[in-house]
């Protein structure tokens, strides 16, 4: 690896109370068992301890995480409700002011975190493309510029 990523402090298995032989049978059963993996990072009080990719990935290479996306999305916005900052009614053109277009919908205005996380956001179809056609530069502007019909649940790797 040739950066190191500091958001996360590193430590051992063993000074943070983990078996290094614990990490390498997990590695060994998921071969076994042909689970094609792209990476893994063991983190244990805080601390990652463990952390790896398989070719042709890397730390340095972006990789699309589809749906995982929203296991992280989740817990980030329930920390953020249990800390005060953020209400499942506040609506996306206040908590992301700066990606706002200038020409949204009202529809758009209305739209709220709720609808974001149960994705009823009210796109049709999947809009990811046709957001990067609108505002490459910024998926999230691009995102509100896509028309909505209505509080439809589409899932997908779009816009919702």
């Amino acid at each position: 690896m040739t950066s190191q990523r500091t958001l996360l402090p590193r430590s051992t298995p063993a000074a943070s109370g983990m078996s290094s032989r614990s990490i390498t049978a997990l590695l060994d059963r998921l071969e076994a068992l042909s689970v094609e993996c792209h990476s893994i990072m063991v983190v244990r009080h805080g601390h990652v301890v463990a952390e790896g990719w398989w070719a042709p990935y890397s730390a340095e290479r972006p990789h699309f995480l589809y749906s995982l996306t929203k296991s992280f999305t989740s817990v980030a916005v329930g920390l953020a409700i249990a800390d005060g900052l953020l209400s499942l009614d506040d609506r996306v053109v206040d908590v992301l002011p700066d990606h706002v277009p200038d020409d949204i919908s009202e529809q758009g205005r209305r739209l709220t975190v709720h609808h974001l996380l149960s994705m009823t956001a009210g796109h049709r179809t999947d809009s990811l493309a046709e957001a990067w056609r609108l505002e490459p530069g910024d998926l999230v502007k691009g995102c509100r510029s896509t028309p909505t019909r209505g509080r439809r649940r589409r899932r997908g790797t779009s816009c919702r």
